[in-house]
């Protein structure tokens, strides 16, 4: 669903960016996956969604292992709770792909959540992450 001039419906904001290894390309690739579903709504819905949503929680799930293992290399001290996070954050999306097979059908409104659901989990735990990268002073 462009506006005809290619912009993408979900773009992630400059300060939700970590700036630390791989971990802003891998937001911005599952922020691709839901304007890939975007792009294929037909009057408000994507029927097909199952293999992207596939896709998606396979790219989440993988995402946050890489997140974990950095962290844990690095001994943060967050570790476990971002790792509980990241748990609830993989629960609510299988809890809203399950609305959508009971719906038929993903809507503009599921793919809102989905990212919003990206911007929840870097504003909340991410970020946190962040300071102290910058404070170990490993921020690029």
């Amino acid at each position: 669903m462009t506006d005809g001039s290619g912009a993408r419906q979900f773009i992630l904001p400059q300060a939700f960016h970590i700036h630390f290894r791989d971990i802003d390309p891998q937001h911005e690739s599952l922020v691709d996956v839901i304007n890939d579903c975007a792009d294929q709504l037909v009057d408000g819905e994507l029927r097909e969604f199952e293999s992207l949503f596939s896709a998606f929680v396979a790219r989440l799930t993988s995402h946050f292992k890489y997140e974990e293992d950095q962290m844990a290399e690095l001994g943060y001290h967050g570790l476990e709770w971002h790792r509980e996070h990241h748990q609830e954050c993989l629960s609510r999306v299988r809890d809203l792909i399950e609305t959508m097979r009971e719906q038929g059908y993903a809507s503009l409104q599921d793919l809102r959540i989905c990212f919003h659901d990206i911007l929840h989990d870097i504003a909340r735990a991410d970020l946190k992450y962040g300071e102290f990268l910058d404070a170990q002073r490993l921020r690029t």
